[in-house]
């Protein structure tokens, strides 16, 4: 078995760093095309199904990286919100970016995990 074998269930298949960053660069497209409100209102609602609007479209699904279970609403609020927005943006900007690129390149680890998606527990996997 390969690692990537042990760590994701049979059923699961990660979604390729190729679909991370094009779920990455829909979201910020969607994000200025719906002039930032409609994006956010159309996060509330896909938050509860462990999406984000592109992951949507896109047909990926965050998931708890032990348990295999799709992130709840709350779980997605804090990820996207918490972690990925606030924090992520801070940090970033008081590093000039050198955040954002740390977290970004940590997508290529073989289990696809983020930075962001080790503190919260997640993974992203292609339905």
């Amino acid at each position: 078995m390969t690692e990537e074998n042990l760590q994701t269930p049979a059923s699961e298949k990660l979604a390729s760093v190729q679909a991370r960053f094009g779920a990455a660069l829909l979201d910020a497209a969607l994000l200025v095309v719906t002039l930032v409100i409609g994006w956010v209102i159309w996060s509330l609602y896909t938050w509860q199904t462990g999406q984000s609007p592109a992951k949507r479209i896109l047909k990926q699904v965050v998931v708890d990286a032990k348990t295999g279970e799709r992130f709840t609403w709350a779980k997605m609020a804090l990820r996207e919100f918490a972690v990925k927005g606030l924090a992520g943006q801070l940090l970033s900007g008081a590093t000039s970016g050198i955040t954002f690129v740390i977290d970004s390149l940590f997508v290529f680890r073989s289990d696809r995990r983020t930075v962001h998606d080790l503190i919260v527990g997640s993974k992203v996997i292609q339905l």
